[in-house]
């Protein structure tokens, strides 16, 4: 069944127990998107399997739900991921609730968002035990615009370029949500958790950021202010790995995300990536994968 009709299933139902109002819009297959509006909307427990990627925004009114057992409730403005991991029960929005209901494409999803993935690789344990924020008003606002903006796109007229809009909208919100995360939650860290200005937090946002154009250990130890040596020391240390593992491990990473994208040649990937060419390239990833950039395309 596509995504949009699990949708509409799933809100025709919830509507039969509330007065909730909801005008569903989609894009193909790869992302659903729900208004829903009233006082009162029961939307029971969300069938996560079927919907791996599955967001709530409320921008008014009240939500309560049940998680992995225990009730919870907030009032606006709030976010949710249904993580697939979580276990969730008994959603219900009340309170002359307004609210956007998002569902996206696994693979979609991943393309959209791939540039913020591994700059959340150290939060994503703190975030799935608890997948879910107020919002102050500033990012509300901000939220609330992005989210209308996918909506009136997957409402209007189809242009060429939607699928591009789209996943910068999604990808757009995602990192919204994500500054809201890291900002509630860096009070919180424990004497034993990753520190954000220490030398393995500070290495991997900067690995994450910058692995496309920066091969090299010693440019990531001059940043942090240490030796490349004493780099690999800690992070061998810390996470089993050293550096050059680590830069390796995500500039493959890429490559495969980039080599997804039919609209890119093996040549400008190369370029992307930072190689002096198209062959040191294809070298560089045979060695990792096993096979070479246009084969690995092609299967």
């Amino acid at each position: 069944m596509k995504i949009e009709d699990e949708l509409r299933t799933w809100l025709q139902q919830a509507r039969a127990e509330g007065d909730g109002q909801a005008d569903v819009a989609a894009y193909d297959n790869n992302l659903a998107m729900a208004h829903i509006q009233g006082r009162t909307l029961r939307l029971g427990n969300p069938d996560v399997e079927k919907c791996p990627h599955l967001f709530l925004l409320v921008h008014r009114g009240e939500l309560h739900l049940t998680v992995n057992g225990d009730r919870i409730g907030f009032e606006e403005p709030a976010y949710v991921d249904f993580l697939r991991n979580t276990r969730w029960e008994n959603v219900v929005l009340t309170g002359g609730f307004d609210a956007h209901l998002v569902i996206v494409e696994q693979s979609f999803f991943m393309e959209s968002t791939w540039t913020i993935r591994d700059k959340i690789t150290d939060g994503m344990q703190h975030f799935a035990e608890t997948p879910f924020s107020v919002l102050d008003e500033a990012t509300a606002r901000r939220a609330r615009l992005l989210s209308g903006l996918m909506y009136d796109l997957l409402t209007g007229e189809k242009g060429p370029f939607l699928r591009e809009q789209l996943q910068t909208l999604a990808c757009a919100w995602q990192y919204e949500m994500w500054n809201t995360f890291y900002r509630q939650n860096q009070c919180r860290r424990t004497a034993g958790d990753a520190h954000w200005h220490d030398i393995t937090s500070h290495f991997f946002y900067l690995a994450h950021a910058h692995c496309r154009e920066q091969h090299e250990v010693s440019w990531y130890a001059r940043q942090i202010g240490v030796s490349p040596d004493t780099l690999s020391a800690t992070l061998k240390r810390t996470h089993g790995r050293t550096a050059g593992n680590i830069l390796t491990s995500l500039l493959t990473r890429e490559a495969k995300v980039c080599l997804s994208n039919p609209a890119l040649s093996v040549q400008q990937v190369a370029e992307l990536l930072g190689f002096s060419d198209q062959s040191a390239f294809g070298k560089f990833f045979k060695r990792q994968c096993g096979t070479a950039p246009g084969v690995y395309r092609k299967g």
